[in-house]
């Protein structure tokens, strides 16, 4: 089984809510809602709750995809959160992860 398919099983055994965004300057953006949009509805864009649209000049190259969580996975690395989304205690940060977690059903934006 996949890290995807046992942290769904975890969030779900939890009850609780999830939240996933992206991060991108708006170059990279427009890939991922291409491709995202391609695949998956709701149609996202720039103005969905969950998109953060950096400056094209920002000091970040790659798309930044984050599942923040109330509860802590066993089974895949965290990082604790007190900043972004700070209700949520925990974060992932897994592109490939989360990438597999959109084909499991969740969304951008509150699951």
């Amino acid at each position: 089984m996949s890290i995807a398919h046992d942290l769904d099983k975890f969030i779900k055994a939890s009850g609780d809510n999830v939240f996933i965004e992206a991060e991108g300057r708006p170059s990279r953006l427009i890939k991922f809602y291409s491709d995202y949009n391609s695949k998956y509805s709701p149609v996202i864009n720039d103005s969905t709750d969950g998109i953060i649209v950096l400056d094209e000049d920002a000091n970040k190259w790659g798309l930044e995809l984050r599942l923040y969580l109330h509860a802590k996975p066993s089974h895949i690395s965290t990082t604790r959160n007190t900043v972004y989304r700070s209700e949520y205690a925990y974060r992932i940060n897994d592109v490939d992860v989360i990438n597999d977690m959109f084909g499991l059903g969740y969304r951008i934006g509150l699951n």
